[in-house]
């Protein structure tokens, strides 16, 4: 029997495997346990109680689940997990129906419903049968002469990403519009329909960074936002939540066909972490689990199967809370989610103590899902290793732990202590409609969702009278929701519906109302007159739907002063701000001037950033009047003197950040602007600069924002104040943004005197420097010359600041370029790796080693308390071998994660800027580049964007580290852990 076992966890930039080792207890569980055995390490809340409802044989690995309106329990088992079948082999994966036919609660017959699936993920009943996400496709199958055999079985839609076996499509889910939303599994893919009558006008779809809904009636399809990696739920007022390893709750807050209204909008995220996520999560696993990982430790690595509790079979404390599995720590978090503006926050729901934890560390919890009888219902692989093998090194791959529990596997249900009388729903499928319709008031979500997609598939109007009652006289939200949006579908809602809804004037009901009526909201004669009036409404989705509306008619006197009402209500919900400029597309220079008219003294501070956003976009806009209108509000007095100037800066700020992108210059502008306009511009220029001096007067955060201004303003007095933070600001990052700004507004000159100093300046500005340098044509030449006069030892430049002069096109720079660089390329990899050998037999001194990390790693990478974790974290490194590390140093490109590939981004300006893909909309990209930098970017702005193929990593670390210094770097690597004292080992023998 194994003492102990391994959890992998990979992530990886430069082929870095992270690993998780487990520790056996002081008492450790006896694993595998019999699943009647289970309870005895189980700890839950101490008001619900768990039931084991099937077990192996029944089910084994079961990944999904879904009951159906006849009490059948529908379970996805992914027995091909994980490496898939070997070849020749058939694939493995399941689908199952359950049944309790003695209800006594456990499931005791299970049939096979069809077999011979790859990589089955999700599972969903729907007209008889049930839809299917597997094997890079969705298929919809169905037994029709009731032999619970799938005889039909149609391919729907083809091309999900297949690449890797855990990230994949998966859990298809109605979504209160009847359109069926999947998460993509974070892979993406190119994906088209393929059913007969949905194929002929079909188009290939890129799911790059987003996920995917279809209409399963109509066929209609689109991506959306994403992208969740395995786990998708609604709750009950139509929010959609995701997860993925290290986010165990997002919040979809902004669709994209919604950031599609104003193409000019940057927005770097569409989606909240409502749940603390990466470093800031906190799990308490009972498995005495001990990780060498300082970011991993105690924290979520694999949070899967998010699920928003709408069931009536728990206390009611735990509604609307949100669960999510953590397999890796044997465990079912919890979190208690509050409004918040147009999203949420959360708090744990109990302090360092989970909702649901075994002792057992097979138990493997990774999806749940409601039940006819309101509870909640848990799938548990049951396995002794949960893996990510696509990166796994070649020595793991086989190990005997690797397939323990592929005979296993436990579905549980988590309800209340106290008992309760649920009575049994019988067949839904048999009810006539006007009962299912009474249904669509039940407390529990599957009664309600159950009874709403029956009368939907029957597409009943006898079902309206009773919809629209429940709409109107519902004192609950949710049941009045569910009926609007049911109403919406079957073509009933009516003005009358419409009107009293409004006199009635819930919030969340009303906010649903508007979403469910689209594009028809416009003809309503009801209800757009009454937009205005219901902005006076305090609530934050209320709001935030109210602007997001306001862009469909901001070319209208209304849809201003729609607009201009929801900005007074902005000021601290960035959700809403951002709402109200997606849709301030036609008069955001109106809209500015009655927001800077109602900002006083007290609200300046709050209200910058969105006076600065605005400025922004009239900029960007650059329309002559719009322009003039906007400058001239410099020579506004406001509430009170002291006012003018963080107003102005705001103002001057946000014009200058439009204009750039409209490649235009702030100086021109104002150059040709009203006197009284110039002279109070340079008042607030001058202010910024002594803002930005005052190193003993000013707080950092005060420095920065000024700085940022001296952006946008070129002189003399400028540039000294750029000189003298370079030199004495007590904070790296201001000179390092100092440097910045002085090589834009001034390339030539900055670029002489920075290279003229340069080799007294310190490790990290010189990088700085490098970089800045390397970014810009104007910039580019004084730099060659540095480097070809061997004023600058060409070993200097680091393989991306290398690529990034590569990426120049002028042809005079180019060949320059090619020349100098040509006997600069990588020897062989296989030669390095032989030579640094050695490496891995001489004697190391890992406090040596943290020194050498400092010098070359902690630009992109975090081990401690150093560096930062632009790849993904390599601090898990205690089982890895010293040889394994090695090929990762020196060969980085072997294995890389496809979210890790270095990009080059050239802008129509002729600026190179290379880094990972963070994030992508629809109009804009966002990259992160070392030392941690982000930097958004329009797509219009952009020339040219490709993936150079390869890892951020830097291939030829060798010319900085010598074999002695490698052997150095592998054993702080291994044993930074233990260089505290806190756990005592012999680090000659770790390292080996």
């Amino acid at each position: 029997m194994h003492k102990q076992f391994l959890v992998f966890v990979f992530c990886v930039l430069s082929s870095c495997y992270v690993l998780c080792a487990q520790e056996a207890a002081q008492k450790p569980v006896p694993s595998p346990v019999d699943a009647r055995d289970s309870f005895a390490h189980f700890e839950v809340h101490p008001d619900v109680k768990l039931e084991l409802v099937a077990a192996e044989p029944q089910v084994i690995d079961p990944v999904a689940m879904a009951f159906d309106e006849s009490d059948r329990l529908w379970v996805v088992e992914m027995r091909d997990y994980p490496n898939g079948p070997a070849e020749g082999e058939l694939p493995q994966s399941k689908i199952k129906i359950l049944r309790d036919k003695d209800r006594d609660g456990f499931y005791e017959t299970a049939t096979v419903f069809v077999d011979n699936l790859l990589f089955a993920t999700g599972v969903l009943p729907y007209k008889g049968g049930v839809i299917v996400t597997h094997s890079g496709q969705i298929s919809y199958m169905k037994d029709t002469d009731g032999d619970d055999k799938a005889d039909v079985r149609e391919i729907w839609f083809h091309g999900f990403a297949e690449e890797n076996p855990q990230l994949r499509a998966n859990h298809p889910t109605f979504g209160p519009d009847g359109w069926v939303y999947v998460s993509n599994g974070l892979r993406g893919g190119s994906v088209v329909a393929v059913k007969p009558e949905w194929a002929k006008d079909a188009q290939k779809l890129d799911l790059s960074r987003v996920d995917f809904r279809f209409h399963p009636e109509t066929g209609a399809y689109e991506g959306i936002t994403g992208t969740g990696q395995f786990g998708l739920t609604f709750d009950d007022f139509g929010n959609r939540f995701t997860c993925s390893n290290r986010n165990p709750c997002m919040h979809v807050v902004l669709e994209q066909h919604e950031l599609d209204q104003n193409h000019l909008v940057r927005i770097a995220n569409l989606r909240e972490d409502v749940s603390p996520a990466a470093e800031n999560s906190r799990v308490y696993s009972i498995t005495d689990a001990w990780t060498t990982s300082t970011l991993h430790a105690g924290q979520f690595t694999a949070a899967c199967g998010v699920t928003i509790y709408r069931g009536d079979a728990l206390p009611s404390e735990f509604y609307g809370n949100s669960f999510t599995c953590e397999p890796t720590g044997s465990l079912v978090h919890r979190d208690v989610l509050s409004p918040n503006g147009a999203t949420f926050s959360s708090h744990y729901g109990r302090k360092e103590i989970e909702f649901l934890a075994s002792r057992d560390s097979w138990f493997r919890p990774v999806s749940m899902a409601h039940g006819p009888d309101g509870a909640l219902y848990v799938c548990d692989m049951y396995r002794a290793v949960i893996e990510h093998p696509q990166f796994m090194p070649d020595e793991l791959k086989t190990r005997p732990d690797l397939t323990l529990g592929n005979d296993r596997g436990r579905i549980y249900r988590v309800t209340t202590r106290k008992p309760i009388e649920q009575p049994h729903p019988g067949n839904l499928a048999d009810l006539p409609t006007s009962e299912l319709a009474e249904l669509v008031t039940h407390p529990n979500v599957w009664q309600r969702e159950t009874a709403t997609r029956l009368i939907a598939e029957r597409d009943d109007k006898a079902a309206i009278v009773s919809l629209k009652q429940t709409a109107v006289e519902s004192d609950d939200p949710k049941t009045a929701i569910a009926a609007v949006w049911l109403l919406q579908r079957l073509q009933g809602l009516s003005s009358d519906v419409e009107q009293k809804i409004i006199a009635k004037g819930s919030p969340l009901v009303i906010e649903q109302l508007l979403q469910s009526k689209g594009e028809k909201l416009f003809i309503s004669q009801y209800l757009f007159p009454k937009l205005q009036e219901l902005a006076a409404i305090d609530h934050g989705a209320l709001r935030f739907r109210l602007a997001l509306i306001a862009g469909q008619l901001s070319n209208t006197k209304a849809g201003t002063r729609l607009l201009i009402e929801l900005t007074r209500h902005a000021d601290t919900d960035p959700w809403l701000q951002q709402a109200v400029l997606i849709s301030a597309h036609e008069a955001p220079d109106e809209i500015l001037t009655a927001l800077l008219a109602d900002t006083t003294k007290e609200n300046q501070k709050t209200r910058a950033g969105m006076i600065q956003s605005l400025a922004a976009l009239i900029g960007q806009r650059f329309k002559d009047e719009e322009l003039d209108r906007t400058l001239g509000l410099l020579t506004h007095e406001f509430d009170q003197p002291d006012t003018t100037g963080y107003v102005r800066m705001a103002l001057l700020h946000g014009l200058g950040d439009g204009l750039r992108r409209a490649n235009r210059a702030l100086t021109i502008q104002l150059r040709e602007s009203d006197p009284l306009v110039q002279a109070a511009a340079n008042q607030t220029f001058e202010l910024a600069s002594l803002t930005a001096q005052a190193f003993a007067d000013s707080s950092p955060e005060q420095r920065a924002k000024s700085l940022e201004l001296l952006a946008f303003h070129s002189d003399a007095k400028t540039n000294d104040a750029l000189r003298n933070i370079i030199a004495n600001d007590p904070g790296i990052a201001n000179r390092q943004r100092a440097i910045e700004l002085w090589t834009t507004n001034n390339p030539t000159e900055a670029a002489g005197e920075l290279l003229t100093g340069f080799a007294a300046r310190t490790p990290a500005l010189r990088s700085t420097i490098l970089t800045v340098l390397s970014q810009s044509p104007a910039s580019v030449p004084p730099l060659l010359d540095a480097l070809e006069q061997k004023q600058i030892a060409l070993a200097e430049l680091s393989p991306i600041q290398q690529r990034l002069l590569q990426r120049h096109k002028q042809p005079e720079l180019k060949s320059r370029i090619d020349k100098l660089l040509a006997n600069s390329g990588s020897p062989d990899r296989a030669l390095v790796l032989e030579k640094y050998q050695a490496a891995l037999k001489l004697a190391a001194d890992p406090k040596r080693g943290r020194i050498v990390f400092q010098k070359n790693c902690i630009t992109c990478h975090r081990i401690g308390d150093l560096g930062v974790n632009v790849a993904p974290d390599i601090a898990d490194s205690r089982v890895a071998k010293p040889e394994v590390l090695l090929v990762n140093i020196l060969d980085p490109n072997r294995a890389i994660d496809n979210n890790y590939f270095s990009y080059t981004i050239v802008l129509d300006s002729g600026k190179v800027l290379t880094g990972i893909i963070a994030t992508e909309t629809g109009n804009s990209v966002t990259i992160r580049q070392p030392e941690d930098k982000t930097v958004t970017i329009l797509k219009d702005e952009i020339e040219e964007m490709k993936s150079d193929g390869i890892s951020l990593m830097p291939v030829g670390l060798e010319k900085n580290i010598t074999v002695q210094d490698m052997a150095d770097l592998i054993s702080f690597i291994k044993n930074w852990r233990y260089l505290d004292g806190n756990v005592p080992i012999d680090v000659g023998a770790a390292s080996r």
